[in-house]
């Protein structure tokens, strides 16, 4: 059986590409219409920060692209994208941050193992070998910086979003200080387990 992630399309487009594209297509249509529906009514989703995920979303098809003309395939972070989107959009319709703040932090933790594992895979596969073969603690510092930086970037769109707007996107109770918390952990968690991985292989090729 062929791994979807080798089939293309005649463009020359992956599969995996046009099927998550598709994906998000009835994600953001999904998305738009619970703004309407009274069916959630505890929900957190507000327009504007619906909007904020498609910019997010166009930028980082815009990355795909970039990256691509310079001989970088990133098509296997879109599934997993794909994934953090629905995870936030369950927590926003929800309520996660008031009603349910454990489902919040699930939403954090997992989300951030999975931006771990993608800023990984890039940095490994990318990098000159030499530098995470012969460094895997430095490109794990480097990984977690990234998703540190992803992450605090997101709490103060936050901020910036209930301020100007009303969003209620900040519970409350410490939310923002959790929301970092398991930020780190989701990342830390992912990156102890690859190097005990790493370690593992390395014992195995000596």
């Amino acid at each position: 059986m062929r791994d979807p992630a080798n089939i293309y399309t005649r463009q020359g487009t992956p599969v995996t590409i046009v099927a998550t594209r598709i994906a998000f297509v009835f994600y953001f249509l999904f998305a738009l219409w619970t703004l309407k529906s009274d069916r959630f009514p505890y929900s957190n989703l507000h327009f504007v920060w619906l909007v904020y995920l498609i910019v997010l979303y166009l930028i980082a098809e815009r990355i795909y692209a970039l990256f691509l003309l310079q001989g970088i395939d990133l098509k296997f972070s879109f599934p997993l994208l794909f994934a953090i989107y629905c995870l936030t959009l369950v927590g926003l319709t929800l309520g996660g941050q008031e009603r349910l703040p454990l489902l919040n932090r699930t939403e954090h933790f997992t989300s951030f193992v999975l931006l771990a594992f993608i800023v990984w895979v890039f940095f490994t596969k990318y990098l000159p070998q030499n530098v995470w073969h012969d460094h895997p603690y430095y490109t794990s510092l480097l990984v977690l910086s990234v998703t540190s930086l992803l992450g605090v970037g997101n709490e103060l769109v936050e901020l910036m979003m209930d301020n100007l707007f009303g969003t209620k996107l900040i519970g409350p109770n410490l939310d923002t200080s959790l929301d970092l918390l398991m930020n780190t952990l989701g990342s830390g968690l992912y990156l102890a387990v690859r190097q005990i991985l790493g370690s593992v292989e390395q014992e195995h090729i000596i």
